[in-house]
């Protein structure tokens, strides 16, 4: 019988598709065409977990369960984590209110992002320029006593949003592909992920990118109200 799956075999086709994804993501400026991007490319990496697990049991790596291969990636990485929640949110969405209520969905949608820079030294007022997955709208200095002490980097892009704090949608999705495109490759090689065996919490690893000198604040505001890039 003719597979249903468009080609679509392994945990590499997946992987593959997902990165064809992103590309689509970026290169779109309408919002609504991003955000219809966003959500695909988050149920596809949402379910890259399962994919990955049964590509390393017909590799003849011992995984253990599913599940708890599933919370064990959860732990070691947020940004998968993150869009595993978006993945089932949507799945979910049309067929039970309930559920997704009790997902507790991070948000996706735009968001700015405001970086100020303070105590900055006498040679060295360089800006902010760039945060990872947004576009810089503007630079400001800021004033106090007719003197300039500081200054201010406001950014845009899509966002996820969660529990009042946000990240940029790209590199939270780049993350993930490259967290499971490593696991792959441990599991293609006949080893377990190094992840598999350690009991950590779930910390993320993303932050504002780029070198800032000074004291800093980050403020922003998202669909649902603040998110702050952290």
């Amino acid at each position: 019988m003719q597979s249903i799956r468009l080609g679509l075999e392994a945990a590499p086709d997946f992987l593959a598709k997902a990165r064809r994804e992103l590309l689509r993501f970026k290169s779109f400026e309408d919002s609504a065409d991003k955000a219809d991007h966003a959500l695909n490319l988050a149920l596809t990496i949402g379910q890259l977990g399962k994919w990955t697990y049964h590509h390393g049991i017909e590799q003849g790596v011992s995984l253990g369960g599913l599940f708890a291969f599933i919370e064990r990636a959860h732990n070691s990485n947020a940004s998968v984590k993150l869009l595993h929640k978006i993945a089932g949110t949507t799945k979910h969405h049309t067929s039970s209110r309930r559920i997704v209520l009790e997902i507790k969905v991070s948000e996706v949608g735009p968001c700015q992002l405001t970086i100020q820079q303070f105590d900055l030294g006498i040679d060295d007022w360089q800006p902010q320029t760039h945060v990872a997955g947004s576009r810089l709208l503007g630079i400001r200095s800021l004033i106090k006593d007719n003197e300039i002490v500081g200054l201010e980097s406001a950014f845009e892009g899509l966002a996820v949003t969660e529990k009042r704090n946000g990240l940029f949608f790209d590199p939270v999705c780049e993350d993930a592909i490259g967290f499971w495109s490593k696991t792959i490759l441990e599991l293609e090689a006949g080893r377990q992920p190094p992840w598999l065996s350690c009991r950590t919490s779930t910390i993320h690893p993303l932050g504002l990118a780029g070198g800032r000198k000074g004291r800093e604040r980050s403020s922003g505001v998202a669909m649902s109200g603040s998110a702050a890039q952290r």
